[in-house]
């Protein structure tokens, strides 16, 4: 059943139905029910869509969607939705959006309606310079200009955007996060038991270290063969997610005579046992909002140049610390004692749920949808 025409304050467009998005979305609903969401509803690549979520939802609105290839997804009548829905505001992602965002373009033009482009931007990485880049970032570049918003990831995001000319005061820093209302819920509900799968190897001797992630070249996590053997055999390496066949079968060939054991995939309620398990996080590669996890469970957050978001979340010394480099980390960590490890991770918790929860994140979501409509 297609939704009534005026049905809808905010039309939020992008690519897929994105786990990580589920709680964010389901908060806003209960405070802001007038929005619809646009995307695609089938799993492709790493990307896995629920069906069931996506039938329980009563705020997605399925359109007809290609999948061209891992991470660009084509909504091909988008433009002639747009002018059913009518909506008053569209809040769109960016980036990999863009081929979508050029519909949003000219709806917005010839219709004269507000947009608002939701982007981490990607600052960070080194995209050279061929012209498929240029053209890409020429359109992109108009786009993103003619936003009345955007909102960024993080204060990193706000950064790069001001490097492409764009005004500081079109930028709202609304920073990424995790569920922290659920993961509040689960903390509450978990008892303190060691995990099955550690509790064969465990010691209260020892000092766990935990990696959380999808396991991907892009999160160095080859990183950690040189980290481990740079400390003593008193640390040991918990390692929790799944990658392709292949990626596994390299990693666990190259820790070969590292202490550490690779634990699989858990789902985010099995995650606090593992967690409690471990004193510390290190982060070498790629992964903001891993590093939002790891803190809203109570763990201090050792990482590298992540995605912005290490910028406004770790306070060096405090609850966590950005490295330099391998050295660096080692040294730091051979610094610390189990009760400086105990002591960041609290105020690692602090920070996350006193500034970085899902429901400050809708708050400031609102308020820029608000401050255009008002």
């Amino acid at each position: 059943m297609r939704p009534p025409r005026h049905a809808t304050e905010a039309l939020i467009i992008q690519r897929y139905f994105y786990n990580f998005r589920e709680g964010f979305f389901n908060y806003l609903y209960e405070i802001f029910p007038n929005f619809l969401l646009i995307n695609s509803v089938k799993s492709k690549g790493r990307v896995t869509v629920h069906a069931d979520k996506v039938e329980s939802s009563k705020f997605i609105c399925p359109v007809i969607s290609v999948n061209i290839r891992n991470g660009l997804v084509l909504f091909p009548f988008l433009f002639w939705r747009l002018i059913w829905l009518n909506p008053k505001i569209i809040v769109t992602e960016g980036g990999q959006n863009t081929i979508n965002n050029i519909q949003v373009f000219f709806y917005s033009l010839f219709f004269n309606k507000p947009y608002i482009v939701w982007d981490l931007g990607r600052g960070y990485k080194d995209f050279g310079e061929s012209l498929a880049r240029k053209i890409y970032l020429f359109i992109y570049l108009r786009i993103v200009k003619r936003a009345k918003l955007i909102y960024g990831y993080n204060s990193g995001s706000r950064d790069y955007f001001i490097s492409l000319g764009i005004c500081s005061d079109k930028i709202i820093v609304l920073n990424n996060t995790v569920d922290t209302k659920t993961i509040r819920n689960i903390i509450e509900r978990a008892d303190t038991s060691i995990p099955s799968d550690v509790a064969s190897f465990y010691s209260n001797e020892k000092t766990y270290i935990i990696f959380v992630g999808s396991l991907l070249p892009t999160k160095n996590i080859e990183d950690f063969v040189k980290i481990m053997k740079n400390l003593d055999d008193n640390y040991h390496l918990l390692i929790i997610g799944s990658g392709t066949n292949e990626y596994e079968l390299q990693l666990k060939d190259l820790f070969k005579g590292v202490n550490h054991t690779f634990l699989g995939y858990k789902r985010q309620e099995e995650l606090t046992y593992y967690y409690k398990t471990a004193s510390f996080c290190i982060l070498p590669g790629l992964g903001g909002l891993a590093i939002n996890q790891a803190m809203a469970f109570g763990v201090p957050v050792i990482c590298t140049k992540a995605d912005g978001a290490e910028r406004d979340l770790i306070l060096d010394d405090i609850n966590g610390y950005i490295y330099k480099d391998i050295d660096d980390l080692t040294n730091y960590v051979k610094s610390k004692t189990k009760d400086d490890w105990y002591l960041m991770g609290k105020n690692a918790k602090d920070t996350l749920y006193s500034r970085f929860t899902i429901e400050q994140q809708t708050v400031d979501f609102i308020g820029g949808i608000n401050q255009i409509l008002c």
